[in-house]
């Protein structure tokens, strides 16, 4: 491995047919906003004083453990895989994983970091590289593995866990060893919480596996077809499945799959990631996040949110008493997670205008967000 400097300039990849396609759509909400008379789009005021650090074209996909937190973890599309400080942005350390061909697609490649590892999927493995120096652990073939893991990374608890040919393969962390693959054909990434994997399947429903057989423990179709991963808080799992005009957020006893409460009248929300924290659930539509209370369902507030392009790719991380949100123009605004007001927001000089997928995770008062065109660090640092 070796130290990798900052890059200047973005990766360049052929276009695509899709991403072209795409693009122009981004393009034409971006324009359709302006010509329909709001007005932000001429009136605002850029403001990036809450940015800590920034990095041009390195980016695209970024992770977090759950501990210790000192670096953040980047893919590129590329197969850069880099190791940078938290505080600074600094690289620690840099290298590449293998794949067929450069990701050309509006995600990157997914990526993870836990238990001392960093794994990313490409489109022919699963590599694992030691989070503390990026040497290489172990890769494992996983053909077309990113293809189902599109909007997020692996899992690593205990075990290291991806879905591609539409079912969940679990490897031993230690040496990437298979260890089982799930009969059942799931939607999306799975969630992993202490000797229980979590799975959406393809046709609607989640279902309970033993994270270290693959046996299946429970399974509950009431939930309806998921659209995101589910979480889990205080023994508890919610989930968000996404109907013609509104969405069904549940809650379910996570030992058992017990329906605690559902409901199903907050509108078009909860198709991005389902975020909860400090007993609050929060729900990222188009243009809005809706917060209720974990426990009950009951609703506590309500915030607008710019849509950015109107594509419909935002996304959202919830950390240290506030909600982040991230727009596909380039904007991110936090939200007091209490009462959904808001505390600040980073409005960069000029909008993106390509339909992109965003990671997003945040820690210590800073939300870290990675797109096409780099990463960067913005918020209030608590230390």
């Amino acid at each position: 491995m070796t130290s990798n400097e900052s890059q200047t300039d973005p990766v360049r990849r052929p276009i695509s047919r899709r991403r072209l396609l795409l693009s122009v759509a981004g393009v034409a909400g971006a324009a359709a906003v302006t010509a329909g008379g709001v007005g932000w789009w001429a009136r605002r005021d850029a403001d990036t004083s809450h940015r800590v650090w920034s990095r041009t074209g390195t980016g695209s996909r970024v992770a977090l453990p759950a501990t210790p937190r000192s670096d953040l973890y980047v893919a590129d599309f590329d197969g850069t895989v880099s190791a940078l400080d938290l505080r600074t942005g600094t690289p620690r350390w840099s290298g590449k994983v293998a794949s067929n061909k450069p990701a050309d697609d509006m995600f990157g490649w997914p990526i993870a970091a836990g238990d001392g590892l960093v794994c990313v999927t490409t489109d022919s493995h699963v590599h694992a590289l030691d989070a503390a120096t990026g040497a290489v652990r172990w890769a494992a073939p996983a053909p077309e593995a990113f293809l189902s893991g599109a909007m997020d990374g692996p899992t690593i608890s205990g075990d290291v866990f991806v879905n591609y040919d539409s079912r969940v393969h679990s490897y031993d962390a230690a040496t990437g060893a298979a260890r089982w693959s799930s009969p059942l054909e799931v939607y999306g990434v799975p969630a992993v919480v202490g000797d229980t994997v979590y799975l959406a399947a393809l046709t609607g429903g989640i279902s309970a596996l033993d994270a270290k057989s693959g046996e299946r423990r429970w399974e509950q179709p009431a939930v309806g077809k998921l659209t995101e991963q589910p979480a889990v808080h205080q023994d508890v799992l919610y989930t968000a499945a996404s109907g013609a005009g509104s969405s069904s957020v549940s809650a379910l006893e996570a030992a058992t799959g017990r329906v605690l409460w559902q409901r199903d009248d907050l509108g078009h929300c909860g198709v991005r990631p389902t975020s909860v924290a400090d007993g609050t659930l929060c729900l990222l539509g188009n243009d809005r996040v809706v917060a209720v209370d974990a426990a009950t369902g009951r609703s506590r507030w309500t915030s607008s949110v710019p849509a950015g392009l109107g594509a419909g790719m935002s996304t959202m991380a919830v950390a240290d008493g506030r909600v982040y949100v991230a727009l596909n123009d380039g904007r991110l605004h936090a939200l007091d997670l209490a009462t959904g007001g808001l505390q600040w927001r980073d409005d960069p000089a000029e909008f993106g205008t390509e339909y992109t997928g965003l990671s997003l995770t945040a820690f210590g008062g800073v939300a870290y967000r990675g797109s096409r065109v780099g990463v960067y660090a913005a918020g209030i640092p608590t230390a």
